[in-house]
C-alpha cells in the first residue's frame, strides 16, 4: 500500500472517531432516560461510551470496584465525647473583690476548642477542674492549647477564685459531649464500618463540627414529627437511653458523614443488601429515600432526583432532590431534620444520602454521592 493510500485510510477513521465523539459531546447530555425513542441506538450509544471509557481507563473499572452494603434507613441514636472541649461563651468569675475578666478579648473566642491545659490532655470537663482545683494550693496561670481550624495557638489565663464555690475558675462555658438522632445509610459488608448523617455533627450553640474522640450509636424510637413548612425545618422527634442497647460505636466526625463500626446487633436490623454506585452512575429521574418517621419501621419512599453535579471534589451538596411520595409529604411536609443520612437508592443501587433540606420549598434539598461518604471514612 502506497503512502497516499495509507493517509486516505487513517483520515477515514479519523473522521469516523470524530462523528462518534460528536454523538456524546453534541445537543442535550442531560435528556432524560424515557424520553429516548431509539432505545437500540440508545444501547449502542452505551456499548462505544463503554468501550472508550475502558480504552483509556475509565469508568467501568470504578464502577466494578463499588463494595456491598446493607442498607440503612434505621433512626439512630448518637453520642458524642469531644476531643478537647469546645468554648460556647466566655464571661466573668464573681470574686470576693468583684467581677473579674479573666480572659482578654480575641484571646479566646466562641467556638474554639481547647486541648490542652498545661500540657495535659483534655478527654472532658473534669480534666479543667481537676487541674484548676491544684491551683487551692499556689494560684498560678495556666497554659491552654487551643484550635479552632486555622492551626493551634497558645493562651495564658490566671484563674480567679468564684466567691459561691471558693474553687478557681476559667471564666469558659464549655462543652465536652453531644447527642442526638439521625439515619443510618449504610453498613459494609466487608468491614462492618457504618456511615450515617451525610453530613457533620455540629455544636448546637456554634455550629463548630465537633472533634470525636469517641461515641455510640443505640436504637432509636421515633416518637413524633414536627412536619416542614416553608420557611421552617421541621424535625424527627426520637427516643433512647444512653443505658439501652449499644449497637455501634462511633469514631469519626466528618464534613460529608459520622462513621463507626457496627454491632451485630444492628447489621441483624438491616435484611437488604446492594451495590454502591459510582457517582457517574447516578442520573436525574426517579429514586427512592429509606427512613423511619414512626416507630422503629424503616419504609420506602418515592423522589426524583432533579440534579446530579458532575463533581471531581468531594461535597456533601451532589444532588438536587424532590419528595414526591404523598404519604411522606402529608406527615413531615419533606425533609425534616433527623432524616440526614436516610439512603436514596435508584436503580437497585445505592447512589447517595439525604443531606440537607431546603427551607424555602422542604419537599426539596441536597443529597450527597454515597461514593463520597465511603472516601470520607
Amino acid at each position: 500500500m502506497n503512502k497516499l493510500a495509507c493517509l486516505k485510510k487513517l483520515n477515514y477513521i479519523i473522521c469516523a472517531v470524530i462523528i462518534i465523539l460528536a454523538g456524546f459531546f453534541g445537543g442535550s447530555g442531560y435528556v432524560k432516560a424515557n424520553n429516548y425513542t431509539l432505545s437500540s441506538a440508545n444501547s449502542l450509544n452505551c456499548g462505544i461510551k463503554d468501550f472508550f471509557s475502558n480504552l483509556f481507563g475509565g469508568k467501568k473499572e470504578q464502577e466494578n470496584n463499588m463494595p456491598t452494603v446493607y442498607l440503612g434507613g434505621v433512626a439512630l441514636g448518637f453520642t458524642l465525647q469531644c476531643n478537647g472541649v469546645i468554648v460556647i461563651a466566655v464571661g466573668e468569675v464573681h470574686t470576693e473583690e468583684g467581677v473579674v475578666s479573666t480572659i482578654v478579648e480575641g484571646q479566646i473566642n466562641n467556638g474554639d476548642i481547647v486541648t490542652k491545659i498545661d500540657g495535659i490532655a483534655i478527654t472532658s470537663v473534669d480534666v479543667i477542674a481537676d487541674e484548676l482545683q491544684k491551683q487551692q494550693i499556689s494560684p498560678a496561670p495556666v497554659q491552654l492549647e487551643i484550635s479552632n481550624g486555622n492551626g493551634i495557638r497558645y493562651a495564658k489565663i490566671q484563674p480567679a477564685k468564684d466567691i459561691i464555690t471558693g474553687n478557681y475558675k476559667l471564666g469558659l462555658w464549655v462543652r465536652d459531649n453531644s447527642a442526638g438522632v439521625g439515619t443510618l445509610t449504610y453498613v459494609r459488608e466487608d468491614n462492618k464500618r457504618f456511615g450515617a448523617l451525610g453530613h457533620s455533627v455540629c455544636d448546637i450553640d456554634t455550629g463548630v463540627s465537633l472533634p470525636v474522640n469517641s461515641g455510640n450509636a443505640y436504637k432509636c424510637n421515633i416518637i413524633g414529627v414536627t412536619p416542614s413548612k416553608k420557611g421552617t425545618a421541621g424535625e424527627l422527634k426520637g427516643m433512647f437511653l444512653k443505658t439501652g442497647t449499644q449497637i455501634g460505636t462511633l469514631n469519626k466526625n466528618t464534613e460529608n458523614g459520622v462513621f463507626g463500626e457496627a454491632d451485630d446487633e444492628l447489621i441483624k436490623l438491616l435484611p437488604t443488601k446492594l451495590k454502591v454506585a459510582s457517582r457517574s452512575q447516578v442520573k436525574t429521574g426517579k429514586a427512592s429515600i429509606f427512613c423511619t418517621i414512626d416507630g422503629t419501621e424503616v419504609k420506602e419512599y418515592s423522589i426524583e432526583i432533579i440534579k446530579a453535579s458532575r463533581q471531581s471534589k468531594i461535597s456533601n451538596k451532589s444532588m438536587v432532590i424532590r419528595i414526591t411520595d404523598p404519604e411522606l409529604i402529608s406527615k413531615t411536609g419533606g425533609i425534616v431534620q433527623g432524616m440526614s443520612g436516610s439512603p436514596i437508592v435508584q436503580n437497585g443501587m445505592l447512589v447517595g444520602a439525604v443531606t440537607h433540606v431546603f427551607v424555602s420549598d422542604p419537599t426539596k434539598g441536597y443529597g450527597i454521592y454515597a461514593e463520597w461518604m465511603l472516601s470520607s471514612d
